[in-house]
């Protein structure tokens, strides 16, 4: 295996999850090699590998509370749960809620930054399929959607995932356990929230709501609000 440290997202497909936040230079297979065939003539694609980014709007949460030492190798859901716990506040305090609301902001607008906001972009669906593990990469837009609408994962893991991979359920009755013993609800109704996360936040309703389909985004708990 090489040890070229270039982004191996961008390297494959010529766009990158993080942007400029990808911490590994963004440089095309060409580039090393002049007989690599590019993505769109090459019959079969590589798996991608996501990488974390360098900073991210929970860094930027996390920097209004300098006396906290955040982690940004750990879940940020638990990084400000802990976060609640150093300061001693509980549910109803007006300080906790004021940061509950901005830590969902940053949570929304994580999503926004990291897999777009268009709903009609292949690109943010590859993005999802990336880290969701579906290779090689659908072709169209609507294999790529039906694609990542058939997994059962939670969207909080889909943006909080500092190991670059997030898990996809055998049923919809084990991501509900695992949503519920985790506490992880993604906040919905936020003002924040683009094309693409309202989508999803719209199949999700749906499927809890008992709406048939042949495969469904089954991304959070029928309680979250």
């Amino acid at each position: 295996m090489s040890t070229f440290q270039a982004c191996p997202q961008f390297a494959d497909t010529g766009t990158c999850t993080y942007g400029d936040k990808c911490k590994l230079p963004h440089l095309r297979e060409s580039s090393a090699s002049s007989t690599q065939s590019s993505p769109a003539s090459s019959p079969q694609r590589k798996k991608l590998k996501m990488q974390p980014p360098t900073s991210s709007q929970f860094t930027e949460f996390f920097d209004e509370y300098p006396e906290f030492d955040y982690d940004p190798g750990q879940s940020s859901i638990h990084e400000f749960r802990r976060l609640c716990e150093s300061n001693g506040w509980e549910r109803k305090d007006p300080e906790c809620q004021q940061a509950t609301q901005e830590f969902k902001n940053a949570t929304v607008n994580e999503f926004n930054d990291v897999y777009g906001t268009d709903e009609n972009d292949i690109a943010s669906w590859h993005k999802i399929c990336a880290v969701v593990n579906i290779h090689p990469l659908p072709d169209t837009l609507k294999e790529a959607r039906d694609a990542v609408l058939s997994k059962h994962i939670n969207l909080v893991d889909l943006v909080d995932n500092p190991g670059g991979q997030v898990t996809s359920f055998p049923s919809l009755e084990d991501l509900r356990k695992y949503t519920v013993k985790e506490k992880k609800y993604f906040p919905a109704g936020n003002a924040y929230a683009g094309g693409l996360l309202k989508f999803l936040l719209r199949e999700i309703r749906g499927t809890y709501k008992g709406r048939r389909r042949p495969s469904g985004f089954r991304g959070r708990h029928r309680r979250q609000r």
